[in-house]
């Protein structure tokens, strides 16, 4: 419809051209923030078609989270060098915006291969066999600081500050965190020794804050049991895998580690299923 001297259209028109509704542009209007280009005597509003962009642009920096009001003031003082710098502040908050939404799509799929992996054992009832599994690629562990202790305060204090640490940093990519046992003492009996507690991540070593202590946990077989229920009830897991890489000329590694595959955001104490696992090499001939 052109009644204008310039081509035009309704307000419900432009509504449905820019997927909003009168109600918004209307208050747009009376803010000041974006008006019709005509309003006749019957004081009806007409929009240029050429006013989408203006009005897409004030959409887009809304669902950013940038109150009407700065927008206002940027649209009553606006410039070339003003859009720069507006576009340039706006680009910064939607990388780490998406840096986020990356961070939550990992997590999520972590957990959806955590839920998956638990129906394999779903007929444990205490312990599984032990298994020997194929990890195919070294994985990158965020340690805490070491223990090499069993008492127990010490262990909640340190836990709680890698949990800290790893919030802080935005490390954690979905998997519970993990404990490692030193291997010499499982072999003299002592099952209550923490060597480090660790957070899988999928991180690169140079992407990681400066000083973070890791450990490459290697590529290789490992020798694994699924322990459900009580994830520190796992004296007996470890001595099963001890013995396992005994009678089976295994040389077991430094470390027997113990994982969550399901905890507390899935299950309840008595459903916990816990992987716990030893890297086993074959031993040299004498």
């Amino acid at each position: 419809m052109q009644k204008l001297d310039i081509p035009c259209i309704k307000t419900g028109e432009f509504a449905a051209l820019c997927g909003t509704n009168k109600r918004t542009l209307f208050h747009y209007d009376e803010i000041g923030l974006f008006s019709p280009a005509l309003t006749d005597e019957k004081g009806y509003r007409y929009y240029s078609e050429n006013q989408c962009d203006v009005f897409f642009t004030i959409t887009c920096l809304k669902e950013l989270g940038m109150p009407l009001k700065k927008i206002k003031d940027y649209i009553d003082h606006r410039s070339p060098d003003s859009l720069e710098r507006l576009l340039l502040t706006q680009q910064e908050k939607v990388e780490a915006e998406l840096a986020q939404l990356q961070r939550i799509r990992t997590v999520i799929e972590t957990k959806l291969s955590l839920v998956r992996q638990a129906r394999d054992f779903q007929d444990v009832q205490c312990l599984s066999p032990v298994l020997l599994e194929e990890q195919t690629k070294k994985e990158l562990l965020v340690l805490s600081s070491p223990l090499y202790t069993s008492d127990h305060d010490k262990i909640f204090s340190v836990l709680c500050s890698h949990i800290g640490l790893c919030s802080r940093e935005h490390l954690n990519c979905g998997h519970p965190y993990g404990a490692m046992l030193p291997t010499p003492a499982l072999q003299e009996g002592d099952y209550e020794t923490y060597a480090y507690f660790f957070t899988k991540t999928s991180f690169s070593v140079d992407a990681l804050p400066p000083d973070t202590q890791v450990h490459i946990k290697p590529a290789g077989t490992y020798a694994a049991i699924y322990l459900r229920g009580d994830y520190y009830r796992s004296e007996e897991a470890c001595r099963r895998l001890l013995a396992f890489a005994g009678e089976n000329g295994l040389s077991p590694g430094s470390f027997v580690y113990k994982e969550a595959v399901l905890d507390e955001l899935s299950a309840d104490e008595e459903h916990y299923l816990t992987r716990i696992s030893l890297f086993c090499g074959k031993k040299e001939r004498q």
